[in-house]
């Protein structure tokens, strides 16, 4: 099923598709694409001890994506309601709340053409964050529709496809570039609703016709303006950065289970046009990750190395870097932290946790495979940094703080209406390693780093030495084994939103 509706006529919609500094996080990516703002932010906060909480509010089932903030307004996606214990689920809720207050203001249905388990650690039907211009707000259910809205609630138009099934993870995050929303879906038309499920997408193969591509849709009217002429694969998260004055999407191919687009690898595609600017094969590339790139390149995480592509060609600008060997590590050791240079990093299976890269100055961040470190790659100088954190530190009322270094206290996966959501038991694990985790964001010389434990690793990014006093605080959203998140941080009007399966927080600026 392809369709788009529209509610009434175009010329009647007063659209502003302007993106503001840090008074708004109008998508995923923030203001600036790049999952980073030019603000001050928290050094620490705590949910288990209200500690700089403005509110919290309840939600009503759980969900994925970011909390998207744009002109006093905060929209989320989430599951529809359920009255029992549940483990799938296809429709989804997008909601209005105020940002200042965090009262709801309105909810609509959103349909989804494909069933989800929820809460899955490699996505669901919410893990699309909306975003928002400053009369318009787009949902998207990655199981099957656009709704676009203005900010009273009223339907503009939608848009209705059948997803092809054969992969879980849906890791794109929606986009705006000018008038232009844009998401990832299958080219082909009028697919039946079985192609939604592995054995039904089965037959198709790897057929070019079922592949994914970036879509970039009139938001004033839900026409089609561009396909991009490369695949992106399901698991690429693509990022749109303007360079030199031209709007350019770095997206990716490849990752677990063969996504059929080929060639595995990394583009570059003109944002106006969805024209390739180059393709770069990549043998091996796994595209679980943020395709990152700057006026320096494209930064490109393959194996254990990092490398970095021209922005002109996609040809190799640097010679790759190893994030396993001649390394700095910062571990605990009994009770202190010891730094040892020159050293091997033990590898664990995959070089990051899925999506959790962010390059910033001239660092590349994320969180290791490995349970308990966070990696900084210095891009100038090929010093690669670790240091190890705890997994988990489990907060009481007038209690110490618990601080747990190798393992995590499993999940209750319930929703504040006290039902359990989830089917796989893989999430109610730690959030390290094999998960499709949240992206960390910045704010000013903070970085972010959420966990699917609902632990928000807060560090000074760009400390001279990547050591125990660039670690600000393990700050928390909520009480151990009730609190869990894939959705990325978002930063607004000096606050920071974020969500959980139970619900939707406002963080205060204070204690910096």
């Amino acid at each position: 099923m392809n369709s788009v509706s529209r509610i009434f006529p175009v010329a009647v919609l007063l659209l502003s598709a302007s993106i503001s500094l840090a008074a708004d996080w109008p998508q995923a990516a923030g203001p600036n694409g790049d999952f980073a703002v030019d603000a001050v932010g928290p050094a620490k906060f705590s949910v288990t001890h209200d500690q700089n909480i403005r509110w919290r509010v309840p939600l009503p089932n759980t969900g994925q994506g970011t909390p998207i903030v744009k002109n006093g307004h905060v929209f989320v996606l989430s599951h529809a309601p359920v009255k029992e214990d549940t483990e799938l689920g296809s429709l989804t809720v997008g909601q209005c709340f105020d940002s200042e207050s965090g009262k709801e203001l309105w909810r609509k249905d959103i349909v989804g053409y494909r069933v989800t388990d929820l809460s899955s650690l490699f996505s669901d039907n919410t893990a699309a964050s909306a975003v928002a211009t400053d009369d318009l707000v787009a949902f998207v259910n990655v199981g099957g529709q656009i709704a676009v809205f203005d900010h009273n609630g009223e339907l503009q138009w939608d848009h209705h496809w059948v997803p092809f099934g054969r992969h879980h993870a849906r890791q794109h995050e929606p986009m705006l570039h000018g008038h232009n929303l844009i998401v990832l879906k299958t080219v082909k038309k009028e697919l039946p609703q079985i192609a939604t499920t592995k054995s039904g997408a089965k037959k198709y193969g790897r057929s070019k016709d079922v592949w994914t591509h970036l879509h970039a849709f009139d938001l004033q009217d839900g026409s089609v303006n561009w396909v991009a002429e490369p695949g992106t694969g399901v698991h690429s998260t693509s990022i749109l950065q303007t360079i030199d004055g031209k709007a350019v999407i770095a997206t990716g191919r490849g990752g677990g289970h063969q996504p059929p687009e080929e060639p595995y690898g990394v583009s570059l595609i003109d944002a106006d046009t969805g024209h390739a600017i180059w393709e770069s094969g990549i043998a091996g590339y796994q595209a679980h990750q943020n395709v990152m790139f700057n006026e320096g390149g494209v930064h490109v995480i393959k194996g254990f190395e990092h490398s970095l592509l021209s922005l002109k060609d996609g040809q190799a600008v640097q010679f790759p870097m190893s994030l396993a060997k001649g390394v700095t590590i910062t571990a605990v050791n009994g009770s202190q932290y010891q730094t040892k240079h020159n050293q091997v990093f033990e590898k664990p299976r995959k070089p990051i946790t899925y999506q959790t890269n962010i390059v910033l100055g001239d660092y590349n961040l994320f969180l290791s495979h490995k349970p308990g470190f966070i990696g900084r790659i210095n891009i100038k100088t090929g010093d690669v940094e670790y240091l190890q954190v705890p997994v988990q530190v489990v907060r009481r009322a007038n209690a110490q703080d618990e601080i747990l270094w190798n393992e995590s206290r499993p999940n209750d996966m319930k929703n504040s209406s006290g039902f359990v959501v989830s089917q796989d038991k893989r999430n109610a694990g730690s959030g390290w390693g094999h998960v499709s985790a949240p992206s960390p964001i910045a704010v000013g010389d903070k970085v972010y780093f959420p966990t699917m434990i609902g632990i928000v690793y807060v560090l000074k990014w760009d400390a001279d030495v990547f050591d125990k006093d660039a670690l600000l605080s393990v700050s928390d959203l909520g009480p151990a084994t009730e609190t869990w998140t894939l959705s990325s941080l978002s930063f607004a009007n000096g606050c920071i939103y974020a969500r959980t399966l139970k619900e939707l927080v406002c963080i205060e600026p204070k204690s910096n």
